[in-house]
């Protein structure tokens, strides 16, 4: 789980270590459109870093899990994820890989966010793709000082009237492709004992 752990984390730190301090352009966004999810959970980082002593673990855990969390649909990415081999798997294991990967994720973002320099980056979005009525793509560049831009494609779906990431593209990296290889290499290497 810990291997799975660090790329799904350097993802989501790249969606919210710029702490929304720029957007390039300032864009008017309809309030149906998913860039207002990615937006939201942006400008709440910025406002939790700026009124808020961001160095408490305990503060940084709760506010990550009330106000960043929800923007994601951990059903969905789990359920990707384990794929094809979610048919073999009971009620209670799909429950518990859930939880296991929401938790490895709180937990790996609790102890990274703190690091970032939100005046040092800025973040471009770009039209969202839609696919169909309940799915959608926000792309998004994020540039910053120190290093070469990065391209974050956030693929969203419309859950109970609200859209929710449910992948994350990093420079054409999926983070749910590569968990998905990594579950099956560790089930492989698993049988093999």
């Amino acid at each position: 789980m810990k291997k799975i752990l660090y790329p799904i984390t350097f993802f989501v730190l790249i969606i919210i270590a710029p702490f929304a301090n720029a957007y390039y352009p300032q864009q008017q966004v309809n309030q149906n459109d998913p860039v207002k999810y990615i937006q939201t959970a942006l400008d709440k980082l910025e406002e939790f870093s700026s009124n808020t002593n961001t160095a408490s673990p305990v503060l940084l855990r709760n506010f990550i899990e009330n106000e960043i969390i929800p923007h994601f649909s951990f059903d969905e990415m789990s359920r990707w994820i384990t794929g094809p081999y979610a048919q073999r798997m009971t009620q209670e294991e799909k429950v518990d890989f859930k939880e296991r990967l929401k938790e490895a994720f709180l937990n790996s973002l609790s102890r990274h966010i703190g690091s970032f320099d939100s005046i040092q980056n800025r973040v471009r979005f770009y039209p969202t793709r839609y696919r169909g009525h309940n799915e959608a793509i926000v792309g998004t560049r994020i540039y910053r000082a120190n290093g070469y831009p990065v391209k974050l494609d956030f693929r969203m779906r419309l859950i109970d009237q609200r859209w929710k990431i449910v992948d994350v593209r990093a420079n054409g990296t999926s983070a749910v492709l590569y968990y998905r290889q990594m579950l099956m290499s560790d089930l492989r290497q698993y049988r093999r004992r």
